[in-house]
Formats: structure tokens, sequence, C-alpha cells
């Protein structure tokens, strides 16, 4: 495709030489002969000032930002054919979109979003539309390193799937990937709100922001799906575009309700799913009460594209969670119990420790190991470690991927927010503090693992490293059982 071509919804400048674009990058190190060139003004550094590198390297088109006038200027000079766009972080996926002759409208994308549940949801969409015959792919946090790709992957592996056949798509869309214009050019067939609690205050500044970012995603879709529970539900519906559809559970007046609901502790629940032509009944093995909602969204996302009730009841019955979610590692004893989740931010580790303790006896102890992110949202550290001191017997506060800060001083602040009375130990190695939790675990005891979830790789300083809870449990469930001379 000639840069011509590419750039047509804009205004190309061109001086004499049509260059055919071979691929768009953002990064100089990147570029190669026949590529475009965008760019970007980042957190850390400035494209701009990069430009002669990426021409270097091959790059025969650029495009810059209007507050650029000295880069703009110097692609004049120097006759290198360009855009002059107001914000090249969306031109980036525009012209990505473009370069794969949109990919996206030979599919239908579901994107979910919100600050929980968005993982669990999009799992649940792609094992009904799996179970009624459609070739389906999942783009989110469990196939790849961000929640949402960025436009040099994104758009690729959408025309990836396009030509394997796939005819559905359910998508997480991050507040990062919706704020920076990654998905700006696609228009979406559904796009579904779970919910919204603090978090990536560091990038959004304030919750105003942050649902400002969500609400972008439904002026682009054809029909939203909103949890109506969630208080910043009419917020997303004021700026939805297409048809809305409202979802509570709680017997609110909505389009969709949950009613009946029978929950079974930890073998999930049960309810009636009632509208104004439909009542069927739901059955999800899954615990939680937040399991209700996203259940409950994802049928309402299947049903309002004309899935069979009959699928969407039976996908969701015999679907059995995510990886990270609430998974139950596999012991060589039933002494004691040990729960993985994902769970990172304060809201959802109230709800995971609300979630477990309703299907614990009073006479067992529930024991949570978590810690929180580094270079992350500082404010939630104090917080978390208020949920956890109030909601937990016993809490050992380890790392979770401290990055470039010290863990000692995450620790420190997760621990300022903790009751003085609440018994709890700190130990800096995560590692470390897994195999003190299973050493140390008493009859009956039930351990939560939070924050990593599915990760299997653990960030320290600028190392990211191999680290797998589950193999960290196992071994050191079978050194104990070793010491005890059971094997």
């Amino acid at each position: 495709m000639t840069f011509s071509q590419l750039s047509a919804p804009f205004s190309p400048r061109l001086f004499g030489k049509d260059p055919h674009i071979l691929g768009i990058t953002p990064d100089p190190a990147r570029c190669r002969d026949g590529f475009l060139y965008v760019c970007i003004s980042g957190f850390k550094r400035d494209g701009h000032d990069a430009v002669e590198d990426a021409l270097r390297a091959g790059a025969v088109a650029c495009v810059a930002a209007e507050a650029r006038p000295a880069v703009i200027d110097l692609l004049t000079r120097r006759q290198i054919p360009h855009l002059v766009l107001p914000d090249t972080r969306k031109g980036e996926a525009i012209l990505t979109s473009r370069l794969y002759h949109d990919p996206w409208k030979a599919l239908k994308i579901t994107a979910v979003t919100g600050t929980n549940g968005k993982t669990t949801v999009v799992s649940m969409l792609h094992a009904i539309y799996a179970m009624a015959g459609y070739k389906t792919a999942v783009i989110g946090t469990l196939t790849g390193k961000l929640t949402t790709p960025d436009p040099a992957e994104l758009y690729p592996k959408l025309a990836e799937l396009r030509e394997e056949g796939v005819t559905h798509v359910f998508m997480e869309a991050s507040s990062h990937a919706l704020s920076l214009g990654k998905l700006a050019p696609i228009v979406f067939d559904a796009a579904v709100f779970t919910n919204l609690t603090p978090e990536h205050l560091d990038f959004h500044s304030t919750m105003e922001e942050y649902a400002a970012a969500k609400a972008t995603l439904f002026r682009q879709a054809r029909r939203t799906i909103l949890n109506a529970d969630d208080p910043h539900a009419s917020y997303m519906a004021a700026h939805a575009t297409g048809r809305i559809y409202t979802c509570s559970a709680r017997e609110k007046p909505t389009d969709f309700t949950a009613t009946h609901i029978v929950p079974k502790g930890c073998y999930g629940s049960s309810y009636d799913l009632v509208t104004t032509d439909r009542l069927f009944r739901i059955t999800t093995p899954i615990p939680g009460e937040f399991t209700v909602m996203n259940t409950m969204e994802a049928a309402v996302a299947a049903l309002t594209d004309g899935i069979p009730k009959d699928i969407i009841r039976g996908a969701i019955g015999g679907f059995q969670g995510v990886k990270g979610r609430l998974e139950r590692i596999p012991l060589p004893t039933s002494d004691y119990a040990v729960y993985i989740d994902f769970a990172h931010t304060p809201d959802a580790l109230k709800n995971i420790l609300l979630t477990v303790r309703g299907f614990m006896s009073d006479k067992q102890r529930l024991v949570l190991l978590f810690g929180c992110g580094g270079d992350r949202d500082r404010s939630k550290r104090p917080v978390m470690g208020s949920i956890a001191s109030h909601l937990a017997d016993f809490v050992i506060v380890t790392a979770d991927n401290s990055r470039s800060e010290r863990t000692a001083d995450i620790m420190n602040a997760i621990l300022s927010g903790f009751d003085g009375n609440a018994s709890h130990t700190a130990i800096e190695s995560r590692r470390e503090a897994i195999e003190y939790a299973v050493t140390a675990a008493l009859p009956g005891d039930v351990i939560l693992l939070c924050g990593k979830g599915h990760e299997e790789y653990e960030i320290l300083g600028g190392d990211t490293r191999p680290f797998s809870e589950r193999e960290i449990v196992l071994a050191a469930a079978a050194r104990r059982l070793r010491e005890k001379g059971v094997y």
C-alpha cells in the first residue's frame, strides 16, 4: 500500500515520491526499509527526538504531532513524505488498521471493560460462542503481556484471525488502551461494562479521568451491556451510541435481572435470569457473589446476539473458571487448601476474601498472602492492608512485581493501613513467603495467594524471571509431607 493510499483519510504531504509502506512502528529501533515511523510523545521519551534515527534505519515516511513544528520543518526540508496529526497515538492505530485492510470489519468483536471481571466475562463469552459452533478467539490478559495489545501487535493479529476464518473475537479493553487510542478505528459489535473501582490512578490521576477513559468504548459499540448495580453505569450509558441493555443482581428495574439467587458456597450459585419475554435458570460452578453479574452479562451479550438460551445455559454451567481466578491447587493432601487469585485492587481483594469466607466453616482459618505492584498506584496499598487485616485471620505481606521500587517500601505502605491487632508477618521474598504459608499451615487452613493469578513470572528491578506459584506450592507441599514421613 502506498503512503497516499494509507493516509487517504488525512492530508498527506508528498514531495513527488509516494513510497510503498511495508510496516508501521513508533519505535525507531524497529524501523526497517519501507517503514512508516510514527512520532509519539511517550512517558519516558519523545519519539520526535528520534526522527533522524528512524530515517537512518530505513523509514520512508513519518507522522508528527501538530505541536512539534521543528520536526515538521525538518521533514519538509528533507522532503520526507509525512502526516501532521493532532494525536499521533490515535493516528498510529488508524493507520496500522488500514495497512492490514481494517481486519475488524470482517469480525464481530465484543470488548469487555471494567476494573474487575474482564478476563472472566471474555472467557465465558468464548465458551458460549464456541459451544454455539462459531470459530472464536480471545485477546486479553491470558494471551499477551498487555491486557490490550499495542496497535503494532493488535491489528496484524486481527488480520491473522480473519485469514484463519475466525468470526467472533472477545477482547479485554483496558483503560490505558482506550485512553491512548489503541482501539480508535474499531466499531465493536458489543461492549460490556463490568464495574469501576479505584485502580490505575497513577495513570489517570482521578476517578473521573478513569471513568472517562472507559466511557470512550461505548461510543464505538452497536450494543452496550451495563452492570446497573455499579454507580458508574449511568455515566457509561450517557456515552453509549448503540442499543443499551442493563443488568442487575439486586432486582432493580433493568432490562435483565437475576432473581431467586441461591449461593452454593464453593460449588457456585444458581439464579433465574429474568427479562420481559425470557426466563431461564442459570447455574454456575464458580463461587462468589460477583460471579452472578459476570455470568449474567455474558449471557445477555449472547442473548441479544441471538444465541439460543439452552446453549448459554449449558456453556455457563460447564465453565469451570479461568486460570488464576480462585483456582484451587491440587495438593497431595486434604489437610489444608491453597487457592490462587489475580485480585490486585482493593475491591477485588475484598470480594475474593468475602467469597472464600462464604464457603469456609467457622473452625477454619483464612490465610492471605499478597503484595502490591511497584511503579503502580500507591494510594491503594494501605487500603488493601486495611482490608486484609480485617477480613483474613492471618496475613503474609510480601512482594508482587516490585519493579523499580524497593519491596520493603511497598510492604511498609501496605502495613501502614493494618489494624494493629491483626495477626500477620512480612516476608520480602514471595517464594519464601509461599513456602512459609504451606509449611506453617494448620489442619483446615484455606491459604489464598493473591495478586499474580495466571502470571508465570516475577518482575524485580529490571529483571523478569520465571515464577510459578503452582510449582512452588506443590514443591513445598511435597516437602512438608516428606518431613512428616508420609513419603
